[in-house]
């Protein structure tokens, strides 16, 4: 073999190099996108599904009757919220959250901190970081109206 013949097979190695190096990087990143957009997606959800079972445990009330008889229906997004978590929880949030389900059927009430926690939980480690030690602690701010008629 000539040089010439050589330097054109090294040339002709190193372009199908590149080529295959660009085409298995264009996989893993295409890959890689894909996760981080369906983490996106999973984590807005749940935190919206976490944000619902909240709110309806700070509020201590789904359906209420306002002074003025107008009604306040704070289930929906409960509804929504377990909806969700079926849709793109765990299978032990998904058990959870039947279980509550169910609960509020048969009883009118249950008992939703298990599963905020399990959502919680879940949500802190997509996004990198870790559980929080201990039980927190909710702020629901109402306002009392001490002078109604002025």
């Amino acid at each position: 073999m000539d040089i010439q013949n050589m330097e054109l097979l090294q040339v002709g190695v190193g372009v199908v190099l590149a080529v295959v190096g660009w085409v298995i990087g264009h996989r893993f990143t295409s890959e890689r996108d894909v996760k981080n957009s369906q983490r996106a997606i999973r984590v807005r959800a749940l935190a919206e599904a976490y944000t619902a079972l909240v709110r309806s445990g700070t509020d201590g009330v789904l359906i209420k009757r306002e002074e003025d008889r107008s009604i306040t229906n704070g289930a929906k997004p409960v509804q929504d919220a377990i909806a969700l978590i079926h849709l793109y929880g765990t299978q032990e949030q998904s058990a959870l959250a039947s279980k509550y389900a169910g609960q509020m059927e048969k009883e009118g009430g249950g008992e939703v901190t298990e599963l905020v926690n399990a959502l919680r939980k879940d949500i802190r480690e997509s996004l990198g970081g870790s559980d929080i030690e201990g039980q927190p602690h909710y702020l629901k701010v109402t306002f009392r109206d001490t002078k109604p008629n002025q």
